[in-house]
C-alpha cells in the first residue's frame, strides 16, 4: 500500500508536525531518513527528544482517529528524508482490504503507550 500513498521529500531541520498544533488527519511513513520526536521546538532551543525514528517506522497515527492536537514535535534530523503521507480517507480504503494493517497500527500505538507509562512510572518512582 505504501506505493499508493503520496510521498514528499524533506530537508534537515524541517518540522513535519509541531506539538500543540491541530491534527491534520495525516500520518507519516518514513521511506528513508532519520527523524527526531520530542517536546518543545528545535528552532527555539527548547526541544527535548523522546525518541528517534528511522526508515520503516511511522508516526502520527493518532491524528487519523482523533482531532486531538499533536502531542509531539517531529523534525528531520538526517540530511534528507522521504515520507509517505496517509490521510484518513486512504486509511479507510486500506482498512477495508487489509485489516491487518489497522491491527499493526493499533499494536504499535499500544506499545508506545506502554513505553510512555513505564517512563512516567520511572519518573514518579525516581528511578
Amino acid at each position: 500500500f505504501v506505493n499508493t500513498v503520496p510521498t514528499k521529500l524533506y530537508k534537515r531541520g524541517e518540522v513535519i508536525v509541531r506539538e500543540g498544533e491541530a491534527s491534520n488527519e495525516k500520518m507519516y511513513f518514513i521511506l528513508n531518513g532519520t527523524l527526531s520526536v520530542g517536546m518543545g521546538s528545535p528552532d527555539q532551543n527548547n526541544f527535548h527528544e523522546v525518541r528517534k525514528l528511522t526508515t520503516g517506522e511511522f508516526f502520527g497515527e493518532i491524528a487519523l482517529i482523533s482531532a486531538h492536537p499533536r502531542s509531539m514535535t517531529v523534525y528531520i534530523e538526517s540530511d534528507r528524508a522521504q515520507l509517505g503521507i496517509l490521510d484518513k480517507q486512504n486509511l479507510i480504503k486500506i482498512a477495508t482490504t487489509n485489516p491487518m494493517f489497522v491491527y499493526a497500527l493499533l499494536q504499535t500505538y499500544v506499545e508506545r503507550l506502554l513505553e510512555a507509562e513505564q517512563k512516567l512510572k520511572e519518573l514518579v518512582d525516581g528511578t
